[in-house]
């Protein structure tokens, strides 16, 4: 059973790189190939000399596991985590992992259905089927130990992931991910509204449209005095209904 999905995304530099003349230190990407459809949202840890670089490694490193991955059958999901881990390190070689840490946020929807959405740090991994309630695997309030962000380049192994599996289903389907930049000025009790509002703004319009609107409304940002990069991208079923979804 064979699936396509729609994915989408914009990142854009926050105010405070903006006012440094920095990048923006998030990373985003989209990939679809025999596997099935893959979203990566990255955030590199600002205290870090390689966090640009990191994220994009992450980001990299997740669409290369996963290819990989994909090709054994039943192959176990810690498989793909050392993947992912194993490969990043080798991107961001010779520089040490702290110097590039990052987060790393996926959702991958293989071909036979099933959904694999989570990560390792902080930001927003979500995911909805149907008129089930939104699984909220990494949300805006998640924390790591202390003061410390969990991500690539500072912890490692699969007890550092949170992701949840999530068989095929009829029902319409989406994820979001995003970054803290985005994730930390939204309201739990707020999601639900803010997915809505994402599927009925963008999912409609062409490719380009949506990049374009998305990367605008992230601009504009509401929340006064927000600082940070933000990136957010979405994932959705090819045929999803909004009337499945409320």
């Amino acid at each position: 059973m064979k699936q396509t999905t729609i994915s989408f995304g914009a990142s854009v530099r926050g105010p405070l790189h903006k006012h440094e003349g920095t990048a923006n230190e998030d990373s985003w990407l989209r990939a679809h190939g025999s596997f099935g459809s893959l979203v990566v949202v990255c955030d590199g840890m600002g205290s870090r000399p390689k966090s640009k670089l990191g994220a994009e490694a992450a980001c990299a490193a997740t669409r290369e596991a996963v290819t990989r991955w994909a090709k054994v059958d039943d192959a176990p999901l810690t498989y793909l985590i050392q993947l992912i881990e194993v490969l990043w390190l080798l991107r961001i070689h010779p520089f040490s992992p702290e110097d590039a840490a990052t987060t790393c946020l996926f959702a991958l929807a293989l071909n036979k259905g099933k959904w694999i959405v989570g990560g390792i740090g902080d930001g927003l991994a979500l995911v909805k089927t149907g008129h089930d309630s939104i699984i909220e695997v990494i949300g805006p309030r998640d924390t790591g130990f202390g003061n410390e962000t969990q991500g690539l380049g500072t912890t490692s192994g699969i007890k550092a992931w949170r992701l949840t599996q999530l068989p095929p289903s009829d029902s319409a389907r989406f994820a979001v991910l995003a970054t803290d930049g985005v994730a930390d000025d939204l309201l739990p009790e707020k999601l639900d509204a803010f997915c809505l509002w994402l599927l009925e703004s963008f999912l409609t319009l062409k490719p380009i449209a949506r990049w374009r609107q998305l990367a605008k409304e992230l601009r504009a940002w509401p929340t006064p005095k927000h600082l940070d990069d933000k990136t957010l991208a979405v994932m959705s079923s090819p045929a999803l209904v909004l009337e499945e979804m409320v």
